[in-house]
């Protein structure tokens, strides 16, 4: 039993370290949609194409989240019970947990701050459009009156004579 607690031990600190890598990766795709949010003319299509890939990397985490439990609900009883045991291997979890609970942390204060310079931009981009409109329907209504100045009956001409 002693050598399943430290496969299964093993296979908990491998699932955080991949957890912790995915975690990197998200506060990257973070950071570098701030930076997108903060440039002078926003890229749309990039800011999508990295909401993408952080869905993806989400998956993962999820993922992960599910073999962890799996694996943990398996040995928590026992390394509970033996805590003495197994004393340095729950100090490691315990730290790796608390690194990735850090890490979450920031993506979270980050990701607040984006999503109300997000709203600030799409705001922008909705006046953006409707003065578009406005405009384009104050154009095509010009026109349409101009088109209707003239009648086939009413000369192009003025007599100048008194």
């Amino acid at each position: 039993m002693d050598n399943n607690i430290s496969v299964y031990v093993a296979a908990l600190q491998d699932s955080l370290r991949n957890k912790w890598d995915v975690l990197k990766e998200i506060l990257d795709l973070t950071e570098q949609q701030e930076k997108i949010l903060n440039a002078e003319e926003m890229d749309w299509d990039g800011f999508d194409a990295l909401v993408q890939k952080k869905g993806k990397l989400l998956e993962r985490i999820e993922e992960l989240d599910r073999g962890f439990e799996e694996f943990f609900g398996k040995i928590g009883t026992t390394l509970k019970e033996n805590s003495a045991r197994y004393k340095p291997q729950i100090l490691e979890l315990q730290n790796s947990v608390r690194v990735i609970t850090e890490c979450g942390v920031k993506i979270q204060a980050l990701e607040k701050k984006n999503k109300d310079k997000f709203a600030a931009a799409m705001s922008k981009k909705r006046k953006e459009i409707r003065d578009f409109k406005a405009s384009n329907k104050t154009a095509a209504s010009y026109y349409q009156n101009m088109a209707n100045q003239h009648h086939e009956w009413q000369s192009y001409f003025m007599d100048k004579k008194k």
